[in-house]
């Protein structure tokens, strides 16, 4: 090899000392292994901080939208359990104004066996003053119904056992006509 590398310097040579042959070339730089420059480690780490950063960015913005999509559906929930929660207090109310009305207590005072007084006595409440004298209530009499009419019993003459049989059936006849005729009555209606 050496004397390829004597012959290929003295042929340069040659060729430099001939005119008209061209300009000389440069010599031919020699090469040589380099080892592998060492990583920068600074940038390397500003590179993975900056990664780090952004993924914990998105994801807290991820748990930032989680959280208020749940707060969300939350809120939802409990409008709608508002509004059921208000729709029975409003059903509650009526029924206790239909079981508060005058009539109504009428009828329950009545089923427990009260009876509406003659008399009422007043409390004033400023100085505790009793105004007017309670009495006690009477019951008033049961009206009764009775199928057969009234009458003198000196004016009619005692019969045999057989009129009573005859006026026992004309009564009651007379009582299915008694039942059909409310039936046929008009009703009478208001005007206004």
């Amino acid at each position: 090899m050496s004397s390829t590398l004597a012959a290929a310097t003295s042929r340069g040579s040659a060729a430099s000392s001939q005119p008209g042959r061209g300009a000389a070339r440069a010599p031919r730089p020699t090469l040589r292994v380099v080892s592998v420059p060492a990583p920068d480690r600074a940038r390397t780490l500003f590179v993975g901080l900056c990664l780090l950063l952004l993924g914990g960015g998105l994801l807290a913005l991820l748990l930032l939208n989680t959280a208020m999509a749940n707060g969300s559906f939350r809120l939802h929930d409990l409008q709608a359990t508002s509004d059921q929660l208000t729709d029975r207090q409003e059903a509650l109310r009526q029924d206790i104004a239909v079981q508060a009305a005058p009539e109504r207590l009428a009828a329950r005072a009545k089923a427990l066996g009260m009876v509406p007084s003659d008399s009422a006595a007043f409390l004033q409440l400023s100085d505790g003053k009793v105004l007017g004298v309670a009495q006690a209530a009477t019951v008033p009499p049961t009206p009764t119904v009775s199928a057969q009419p009234t009458t003198k019993k000196s004016s009619m003459p005692k019969t045999s056992a057989n009129a009573q049989k005859g006026q026992k059936s004309a009564n009651a006849q007379k009582a299915p006509n008694a039942q059909k005729s409310p039936k046929q009555q008009p009703s009478v209606r208001p005007t206004r």
